[in-house]
């Protein structure tokens, strides 16, 4: 099974000629068309140069972060989105028994404690009492039978060893402004709905706070928060 950036590379032609603008920082970078979409992607702490590739080579580690981007630009806005809520909105988690989050997300955490319903948390990145131990991660999802999947893992190519690692039964929900939104990330294993964001043409306040290399609950506010 191809990674959903390879296999979107090869379904829809790359072209630098789309590109109006790409912008870097130390948390996201983001692709400026030049009709106004805006896509971006979380770096993991990956240096980007600010460098819109002419030809795409997937083996440079730059590559896919920049395409996870250019996607979520090209993809994002051709999809209708009846509702903006957020996953806890969507999403009654009180029918789950063992529920595993790849990727703190602190707002979404903070929705399952006051609900009290016990949530694993995973992330690669951050070192929290609250998390769980990185080497015990495939244990914890073999048993799982929700996975809240950060949308990261598209890009750093973990997404194909998790979802391969999951129950048979599993409902996984992909989460997170990196997401990209299109009918076919539905195609992989046990993948139930995709939670992202789109923003309005041209928001220059959306590339400030990426070039101002800050991260997501900066740009949140400036998104809307959709889903399929």
């Amino acid at each position: 099974m191809l990674d959903p950036i390879t296999h979107f590379y090869q379904q829809y032609d790359y072209s630098a000629e789309n590109v109006k603008d790409f912008i870097c920082g130390e948390k996201y970078v983001a692709v400026l068309f030049k009709n106004g979409n805006i896509g971006v992607c979380a770096t993991l702490g990956q240096t980007v140069k600010a460098d819109i590739p002419e030809k795409i080579d997937l083996k440079n580690p730059e590559h896919p972060i920049f395409l996870n981007a250019y996607f979520n630009a090209l993809l994002n806005y051709n999809q209708e989105y009846t509702e903006e809520k957020d996953i806890f909105e969507v999403i009654d988690f009180k029918f789950f028994s063992n529920i595993v989050m790849v990727g703190n997300f602190k707002p979404v955490v903070r929705r399952f404690q006051e609900a009290d319903i016990p949530l694993f948390i995973f992330d690669k990145k951050e070192d929290e009492v609250i998390l769980k131990e990185m080497k015990d991660q495939l244990q914890y999802i073999r048993k799982a039978d929700a996975i809240i999947l950060t949308a990261t893992s598209i890009y750093n190519r973990s997404f194909i060893q998790l979802i391969e690692n999951a129950a048979e039964n599993v409902s996984v929900f992909i989460l997170g402004p990196s997401a990209i939104m299109h009918p076919d990330m539905k195609n992989y294993r046990n993948v139930k709905m995709i939670f992202g964001s789109i923003f309005e043409p041209f928001d220059e306040r959306v590339l400030d706070v990426i070039k101002a290399n800050q991260g997501t609950r900066y740009f949140s506010p400036f998104s809307r928060k959709v889903f399929i």
